[in-house]
């Protein structure tokens, strides 16, 4: 249920729901009068607003986490590069570093 719902509310376009919106308007607009269908229209375009503004952060937040998971990444890649050229000598395995272990 919960991927129906993501799929219906951040998958398919705002447009589109605007589409349907639009032609139930007109539909009622025919059959149930100009007043009714002035008022759901009205109601059409604030779900529409909340709907683009609602994609809009989605989209927004799936950019930044790739974002941060890129630069994640690279500091991870340059740590271990470090560690390899600093350890990477086996010649050095036994070097003191004058602290005392016992």
């Amino acid at each position: 249920m919960t991927t129906l719902l993501h799929v219906l509310g951040y998958v398919i376009p705002w447009w589109i729901w605007g589409l349907f919106g639009l032609a139930a308007v007109v539909l009622l607009a025919r059959f149930a009068g100009v007043r009714a269908a002035l008022a759901a229209g009205a109601a059409l375009v604030l779900a529409l607003a909340q709907r683009r503004g609602a994609q809009r952060g989605y989209a927004h937040a799936i950019e930044e986490g790739e974002e941060n998971a890129r630069k994640s990444l690279d500091a991870a890649r340059g740590a271990r590069d470090a560690a390899l050229a600093r350890d990477g000598d086996a010649r050095r395995l036994r070097d003191d570093d004058g602290f005392r272990r016992d």
